[in-house]
């Protein structure tokens, strides 16, 4: 690799006692050092009485709060010790991030890095860490018609896309109400998210990235201050090991993005199709056994179409007694459409439609509805900088640190029907609600083009849960030589969790890890090359922790700020 060289190992001779006045001194005139921060609940407080306002949350107290209470603990983890930085930095600049690394090799202390704190595995934090944090750095926003990368003499390699210019300050909110309904753009679903750190480097899964691909897909290059300080560009042709490590190997890892050229894409309507089915606690007795053949039903006919819809459907998220899929073109193309017919069908032909009680149990398909474009379906204008109607988080995030989350493939679908209606029966009452809906132009990039593991591009659902016998039974019927996780939202104490997160693309990630970050002055949680232990790698209950709370108000919660 050209960047080699600049790679070289600094000295042994560390400085005993660090000089946080000469750090502060080194910064530019409008970014600041906070601390020091003791470990402990006096230091995390002021998070707590945040409320669930996400905004608030990640701009408050100095970069310490995470939107998951829980992973202020080592692990998310109540009976840890805190896991929170003694320092911050609030970077402005590319200088600010190189003068932090120079700082923290001089002084042999670990880096970490938060823009607004959403992982829900706690990596963004590190107790005794120098934190990074980047909430209001620079945003840009910039469109740029017809940008090219570097590969302007290569025929193979070279991209001519517009774009728009994102900064590391900018979160989806940001991005959306930048973008308006000038372009469609493949965005994360909570706007409060940052658009260019862990979502993206994690891999991005998006609500319309069945025609457009995962987050990663859209990067044309990065911008990356690396942990010697050096600022390069990685991207199809120049340091292209680094392109393909940050689209997939996880934030916070092998540099600090600090700014991404982003694909846009011609506008497009946005038609939403949902269907729903239910029944009341005191219709059971009389109806119960009728309506539970309506839900065996939908699974069976949602297994069998799924894995094959026209990219066209472009997205979305399902459930035991709903769908909530988006069709990425016009009204009357969705209506013409195979899948659109064959749902209809099913509901007149295959369910007792004639024999429903409204308010007491049914099913129905509502009429389909149509937005102008993603921003019109991600709320307009009304939703920029609103908590209200974006994602609620802290307090109303109690157990989401128990998410998981794995993937289950197009050919497990076609070839075991029977067994994943089972799988599904089984578990309904646990699933998440927002299982993504996937395949179609994502399974069309090659597997290593990217480094999300493999399994992405076979997958036809992301299947989601916190409860933990519904974590193990999905595993089980799936395990890590079938599939694997969504990193972005996969279980803190998954078993043998570099397997899960990467399958074989984790040693390559780890040669490159050791490459760019050779002195692992990036270290956080369930990221590649994490040097501090395992602590649970013999959980006699396979790294899931039981659950009392009830699974469906939280997801529920998180459902809602998605759309």
């Amino acid at each position: 690799n050209a960047f080699f060289p600049l790679l070289l190992v600094r000295s042994n001779l560390v400085s005993a006692v660090p000089d946080w006045s000469s750090l502060s001194s080194s910064l530019s005139s409008e970014a600041a050092l906070h601390g020091p921060f003791g470990n402990s609940p006096e230091t995390y407080s002021p998070c707590l009485s945040l409320g669930t306002d996400a905004y608030k949350i990640s701009k408050e107290n100095y970069g310490l709060c995470m939107h998951a209470h829980a992973c202020q603990h080592e692990f998310c983890e109540g009976n840890f010790d805190y896991d929170l930085p003694s320092y911050t930095v609030e970077a402005k600049t590319e200088s600010d991030i190189a003068s932090v690394f120079d700082f923290a090799a001089e002084h042999d202390i670990p880096v970490s890095v938060k823009t607004t704190g959403h992982s829900y595995q706690g990596s963004s934090t590190q107790k005794g860490s120098l934190m990074i944090w980047l909430q209001n750095y620079e945003k840009d926003l910039s469109i740029i018609k017809s940008y090219v990368n570097s590969c302007s003499d290569d025929d193979v390699n070279k991209v001519a896309h517009d774009v728009i210019s994102i900064k590391a300050g900018a979160v989806w909110d940001d991005v959306i109400e930048a973008v308006k309904g000038d372009y469609h753009v493949v965005t994360g679903g909570g706007r409060t998210v940052s658009s260019i750190g862990g979502w993206l480097q994690g891999g991005g899964l998006s609500f319309s990235s069945r025609l457009y691909g995962l987050g990663v897909d859209q990067v044309i290059d990065f911008t990356v201050v690396l942990t010697n300080g050096t600022i390069v560009t990685a991207d199809a042709c120049a340091n292209s090991d680094l392109f393909w490590a940050l689209r997939g190997g996880g934030g916070g890892t092998y540099g600090v993005v600090t700014n991404v050229h982003y694909k846009l894409y011609d506008v497009t309507p946005i038609v939403k199709l949902e269907y729903f089915s239910g029944i009341s606690e005191a219709a059971r007795d009389e109806y119960g056994g009728a309506y539970e053949s309506i839900v065996e039903k939908w699974f069976e006919f949602w297994i069998e179409k799924s894995p094959n819809l026209d990219p066209k459907w472009c997205g979305g998220f399902f459930g035991e007694e709903y769908a909530h899929l988006l069709y990425c073109g016009n009204k009357e193309d969705a209506q013409k459409s195979t899948f659109y017919k064959e749902i209809n069908a099913w509901y007149w032909n295959d369910l007792p439609w004639n024999t429903f009680v409204e308010n007491v149990w049914g099913s129905l398909i509502l009429p389909l509805t149509v937005y102008d474009s993603w921003y019109d379906y991600r709320g307009g204008a009304d939703a920029y900088q609103n908590p209200y109607v974006t994602d609620a988080t802290g307090n109303a995030y109690t157990g989401v640190e128990n998410l998981s989350a794995r993937m289950m493939p197009k050919d497990v679908l076609m070839e075991k029907p029977t067994e994943v209606k089972n799988l599904l029966l089984s578990t309904r009452n646990n699933l998440g609600a927002i299982n993504y809906f996937l395949g179609g132009m994502i399974n069309e990039v090659p597997e290593d083009e990217t480094s999300v593991h493999p399994a992405v591009r076979n997958s036809a659902w992301n299947l989601l849960s916190i409860d933990s016998d519904t974590t193990l039974k999905i595993r089980d019927f799936v395990p890590n030589d079938v599939t694997g996780v969504c990193y972005n939202h996969h279980y803190r104490l998954e078993p043998d969790w570099h397997n899960a997160c990467w399958g074989a693309h984790h040693s390559k990630l780890s040669e490159l890890k050791s490459l760019y970050d050779p002195e692992a002055r990036l270290n956080c949680w369930h990221c590649v090359g994490w040097q501090g232990g395992d602590p649970f790698a013999e959980s006699p209950t396979s790294g899931c922790q039981s659950q009392s709370f009830g699974s469906f108000v939280l997801i529920g919660i998180i459902v809602a700020s998605l759309i």
